[in-house]
């Protein structure tokens, strides 16, 4: 059952559209994280469900409440929406100490007394912060301000909570240390978390589903991180997931000719479908770790390897194949295995689990003739 259902919302800042007839069901007690290139329209829908700005169309209904829409003149306040927010910059009161930044928004609210020093100290103690509750701001690091921010969201609301870009600051270890954390204090309170971010690393580790936001301020996909990694919608959901490989072919007389300025290759067959089985431009894409570095003269695409790079787990390579640039990525463990191919050295490249897109000769990955 849905918890938040925005329907067919549209958001402008004077003729600026940045969300245009957006629609979309948050499930009650789910993990949703929205992702999204910077200026995407993410925060922007943020906002507009938390109330902090106004919809020209459409409605967003909580829990089974509307609490936004022009058409029938309802635009409820941000404090009577009972949603958790956690902005990017904490925003914690730099004069109150940790106990009194959490008990505010029961304070707010005039709730008794009693009732919101319980409150607060318990979502302290769910943050592992109960140590520090006579402490300031300025006498914790940016983590622990972090949980001071997440803390007073959940006394905010024990039903939703929104994550506008929380852990963006931090330093690489603590920001996987607390996306972790976040995942384990929705599921153990069993609270709706909506999480709003351009990191798909941490979206992926996070949520239960995602939804990928276009340049334009459209769904692309919504779906399992499993399944949007493994069945990408796109093109566009493809190269946003992480690093990517296109190489460009054409189709001639029943083979695929590699479109380049160097020596021609040509593979026998793809194994094509859907709408690239139709298409005589065909653009090969591949994950860096799903491609295979064999010794030279095989049958598949041969190169040259022009940088090794050693990144402890793992060795980069980027491979050139008749003036077509490819990233590679191979565990170290592996590497070493078999030997680590010098820059200069010759290798068939073998990819693992391609995916096809159809194409056009205008797409800059085609080499002009």
């Amino acid at each position: 059952m849905a918890i938040v259902s925005i329907r067919d919302i549209t958001v402008q800042y004077d003729k600026n559209v940045i969300i245009d007839g957006l629609s979309l069901d948050v499930e009650r007690g789910e993990n949703l994280a929205i992702v999204g290139p910077s200026s995407c329209g993410k925060t922007s829908l943020m906002r507009a469900l938390c109330g902090f700005i106004k919809i020209t169309q459409g409605e967003i209904v909580i829990n089974d409440k509307i609490v936004s829409s022009p058409a029938k003149r309802i635009m409820v306040a941000p404090e009577n929406r009972r949603i958790g927010v956690v902005f990017q910059d904490y925003a914690v009161w730099p004069h109150l100490s940790v106990i009194e930044n959490i008990m505010y928004p029961l304070k707010k609210r005039k709730t008794d007394k009693a009732e919101t020093k319980e409150r607060a100290y318990a979502a302290l103690a769910q943050v592992k912060m109960s140590d520090f509750s006579q402490r300031l701001p300025s006498q914790l690091s940016g983590g622990q301000q972090q949980r001071v921010a997440l803390a007073r969201a959940l006394v905010s609301s024990a039903d939703l909570v929104v994550l506008d870009e929380p852990i963006t600051n931090l330093d690489a270890t603590l920001r996987e240390e607390m996306a972790y954390e976040i995942r384990n204090l929705q599921k153990t309170m069993g609270v709706t978390v909506i999480y709003i971010t351009h990191d798909q690393e941490t979206a992926m580790t996070i949520s239960d589903r995602m939804v990928i936001m276009d340049r334009k301020g459209y769904i692309r996909q919504i779906g399992t991180p499993e399944e949007i990694w493994n069945h990408p919608t796109d093109r566009e959901v493809y190269t946003f997931l992480g690093v990517s490989n296109f190489l460009p072919f054409i189709r001639e007389k029943g083979s695929y000719r590699l479109s380049s300025k160097g020596a021609p290759q040509i593979l026998e067959s793809l194994p094509l479908d859907g709408s690239a089985m139709e298409s005589n431009h065909i653009l090969l894409a591949s994950r860096p770790m799903d491609i295979l570095l064999t010794p030279p003269g095989g049958t598949g695409l041969q190169g040259v390897v022009e940088r090794v790079t050693y990144l402890g787990n793992q060795f980069d390579y980027i491979v050139d194949i008749s003036g077509q640039q490819i990233r590679v990525q191979e565990d170290s463990l592996e590497a070493f295995g078999h030997g680590v191919p010098k820059e200069g050295a010759q290798r068939s490249i073998e990819f693992t689990s391609p995916t096809f897109y159809a194409s056009d000769a205008d797409d800059p990955h085609f080499v002009a003739k």
